[in-house]
This record gives C-alpha cells, structure tokens and sequence, in this order.
C-alpha cells in the first residue's frame, strides 16, 4: 500500500514537472517574443536615391501642381503597377463625396502579424498642397524603388498607410482661392440657400481678389496699412444671389478640422484666459463640436482600427517638425507622457534631416510652444493610442523679408500683393458682361460707392499662386521624404497603439 501512494505521489510530481515545464516554455516564448518586439528599430541600411528606372505611366513632374482627380489616377497607376506591393482604398468620403484615398504598401509576401505600422497623413487643411505632393512622392520613391535593398527590407517589417489628401474639398477649391477649410455647408450671409454667392474672377486676371472701396489717388503699399478711407468692399463675385453684396456667402465651411478631433475638443474657453499660454489659434475652427467632419471621423476610425507605431501629419507654413502636446507642455510626472523624450529626440533628427536634403532650415520644437491649440492630430493620435505622432511643416513660402526676419523659410521670392484700380465707367462695363447690377452693389454695411469712388481689386501673394507650386518644390518632397524614413528608423519604439477598452 505504501508503495502504491509512493508510485501515485512520484507520478503526481512528474507530471507537475512537465506542467510547469511547458508553463515554463510557454512563457519563455512569451518573453521571447516580447523581447523580439522591443528589440527595437530594423537596419534598413542606407537608403538609395532618385529612381532608376521610371515606368511612363508615372512619369510625375514633382514641380507641377496637380488637381484632385489627377492625384487619384497617379494614386491607381501606383496601384496598378506595383499590385504585389500595394492596397488602394477608400476610408471614408468628403461632404462633396470625394474619397479619402489610402494607399498601402508593404511586402505582400511577407506575414504582416508582427510588422510596424506607419502613417503619413497629408492636406488637412486644403490650400497646403505641399504636403500632398509630398506624401504622394513619398510613396512613389518608395515603390520605384522598391528592388532596392533598404526598401526591400522596409516593406517585410512596415506596413505604410499613405493618405494624401485628408481634406479633397478644400484641396480642389484651393485652384479657386488659398483656403484651409473643407467644405461643410454654410449660409453664412443667411438667405436659405448654402453656398450662395461662391468667389468668381470678374475682371479676367485668374485671380480672386480682396475689393476696397476708394479713389485713384489713394495708391496702396501692397505691404503696409490701407490708406485713410480705403474701406473692404467684398471680393470678387458674380453677387450670384442678387443681394448687392460681393462675395458674400463663399465656399468655405469657417471650420479648420485639425481643431475637431475628438481629443481635448475646445479646450480652452473664457475660464482659461490668463491660466495658460492661448492665442488665436485655439479660439477659430472647432466648429460645433468634436468630430463633426466626416472626413474626421474617417481618419479616426482608420486610426481605431489599424495598428500603428507612428505617423506624421504633413502641413506647410511653416518649416519645422512639431510633436506633441499641442494643449499642454510636457509633464515628466504624467505617465501619459512617458514616450515624449523619444519623439522629443526623433523630430531633432527628422528636422535636421529635412535641413541636410533640402538646404533649408527646419526646426524642432513640441508643438505648444510653437503655437498653442487643441484637438489637433498629432494629440488625438498619441493622446488616445500611444501612436508616436510628428506634425511635418513642410514649406514656408517667400523671403526671410516677407517673412519677417525668419530663417526657417524656402527662400524664394513671392510675387508682390497686386493692386489694381477700376473706376466706375470700367465697373459697370464689366458688371454688365457678368450679369451684375451695379447699381445694386453695396458694401456689408449697405453703403454704395461715392460718385468719386471706384474698387482697388487686391490680390494677395498667395492668391497669385493658386496654381502653381514653389520653385524646387521636388526639393520639398525629397526633403520630407527623408525626414518620414528618419522617423521609420526609429521604430519600433514601446508598445504601438492601443485602442483604450472604451472605444471598442
């Protein structure tokens, strides 16, 4: 009897031996694996210039600015050409029902189970076609050259979520007249009808010009104040609904949607004056409240739904690389912001990266105390996921002169704002062409020109640029080109995203 119980006791112990064994070994890979993940950043090695070798169906001029639908069709020859290594999709649409297009790309061969998720989102706000061209390259090089070693290795470990343009809307009515806005609905001059008195070139130039009211002699400093009595009139118009007033119920929505993501929405308020560093920034654009935009919601819940370990959000401007917060400063003492040293030390060499390509300076700073806001991207992104979130300011048009003494500026020459004069004889010759009743028009106040007064038409130097792109804009996209594989080198770093239990 003893001996049985010894045998049964002798079998229990093994057989928990070979328990905790394979407990052991689970958890050993368990820890292996993790190691492996945290392991850190692949060498991709040295990364290999402008392309070899060039497919005739994109054969893209990097100094040409091009319309929305031109963007889709070089999106569908990447697509196209390179379908082993691409994904083209939609993740959700515009007001105008435009789609926001994301092109993938990794190495479809590969397993994607463990690989690094990169987003590059472009064109928020949608007079900053820069970064629209620069993430549009950014894919291009990367599938041009993508037999090439470093790309090779790239795309077995990343996968890179390319969305070019988060604001088609603004984007297109940019060829119009330079606005940040999308395209939401607005009555702004309150007459029912949405849109109802868009800009139009009248006087024939191609520009849309800001109208004032005032005499030959005044003769404006296109840089310096209005002269005594030259008072706004409008802008250029059709007076499409009648009403006398120029320009009066344009296309644009008064929204900016990188103040509406759903993280720190409106933040500062009349109880925040005084207790931080605000400016205008955070006061204009957040709509009526968090989220409201599709084209929001659809990065949102692309971002919900697609592992990531960082992403930069492409802007002009400027030229810098930001990083969060954009709300608050750093707090060493919040665990929230544990990662921040890491994106800290990755703008720094992601702007000088973009500053060795490109000639230019570009700087590093956190982005409140660039210019304070709230709700923007980058925060939504870091704050709600953990994703390791850059704002790249890609361009910052004109002159250190035109832009009062800064360094950090492409350094080509912008066209002086115009100003031209039209006395009433020319209105009314050009009013009756386009349909306008002259004697109808007045300013927002109801008054109508003075028998000695004509309209100065101003066009504005960003104006005048509304079709074309910036000299050595193929020097942009390189540049930011660079900065994004700066920031692909350093990851990954910690643990990706995560989506919080609550919004599951």
């Amino acid at each position: 009897m003893k001996r049985k119980w010894i045998l049964m006791l002798l079998t229990s112990i093994l057989a928990s031996s070979t328990i905790l064994s394979a407990c052991s070994t689970s958890n050993e890979t368990v820890a292996t694996k993790k190691e492996n993940k945290e392991e850190g950043p692949v060498d991709l090695g040295t990364p290999p210039g402008n392309p070899k070798e060039i497919p005739e169906n994109l054969n893209i001029d990097w100094n040409y600015r091009y319309h929305f639908n031109e963007l889709e069709d070089q999106l569908t020859a990447m697509a196209d050409t390179y379908p082993d290594l691409t994904e083209k999709y939609s993740i959700g649409t515009s007001w105008r029902e435009r789609d926001l297009w994301c092109l993938e790309i990794t190495n479809e061969k590969s397993k994607n189970e463990n690989k690094t998720g990169i987003g590059i989102f472009a064109n928020i706000h949608g007079g900053e076609r820069e970064s629209a061209s620069s993430a549009m390259y950014t894919a291009w090089w990367t599938l041009l050259n993508s037999k090439e070693d470093y790309v090779k290795k790239m795309l077995d470990n990343y996968i890179l979520y390319v969305i070019p343009v988060i604001n088609p809307d603004g984007y297109e009515e940019s060829f119009v007249i330079n606005t940040r806005e999308n395209l939401r609905p607005r009555d702004k001059n309150g007459d029912d009808t949405y849109f109802s008195d868009p800009y139009t070139d009248i006087d024939g130039d191609g520009f849309i010009a800001t109208l004032y009211r005032g005499t030959a002699d005044m003769q404006p400093d296109p840089y310096g104040d209005l002269p005594e009595g030259m008072k706004r009139f409008g802008r250029e118009s059709k007076d499409w609904d009648k009403n006398g007033i120029l320009g009066d119920d344009p296309r644009n929505s008064g929204i900016d949607m990188n103040r509406t993501f759903d993280y720190q929405w409106n933040r500062f308020d009349i109880d925040t004056v005084g207790t931080t560093n605000i400016g205008g920034e955070t006061w204009g654009g957040a709509g009526d409240g968090p989220a409201t935009e599709p084209e929001v919601q659809a990065v949102q819940n692309f971002l919900k739904k697609t592992p990531m370990h960082a992403l930069v959000s492409l802007h002009t401007y400027i030229q810098a690389v930001l990083y969060p917060w954009c709300y608050r400063d750093y707090d060493p003492e919040n665990p929230i912001d544990k990662d921040l040293p890491f994106i800290k030390e990755t703008s720094e060499k992601m702007a000088a990266k973009f500053s060795e390509t490109t000639g230019r300076k570009y700087y590093s700073k956190d982005s409140h105390n660039d210019y304070p806001t709230s709700a923007e991207l980058i925060d939504y992104a870091y704050g709600k996921f953990g994703i390791h979130a850059y704002t790249i300011e890609v361009y910052c048009a004109g002159t250190s002169e035109q832009n009062e003494g800064s360094e950090y500026v492409w350094g080509n020459q912008l066209p002086d704002p115009k100003w031209v004069f039209y006395d009433q004889t020319q209105l009314k010759a050009m009013c009756e062409k386009e349909g306008i009743d002259f004697a109808s028009l007045t300013d927002t106040k109801g008054e109508p020109l003075k028998e000695n007064e004509g309209l100065w038409f101003c066009t504005s130097s960003d104006n005048q640029m509304v079709n074309r792109t910036p000299e050595d804009q193929d020097k942009v996209v390189e540049g930011a080109k660079d900065a994004i594989l700066t920031m692909i080198e350093s990851e990954p770093y910690g643990d990706g995203s995560k989506v919080p239990d609550y919004m599951k």
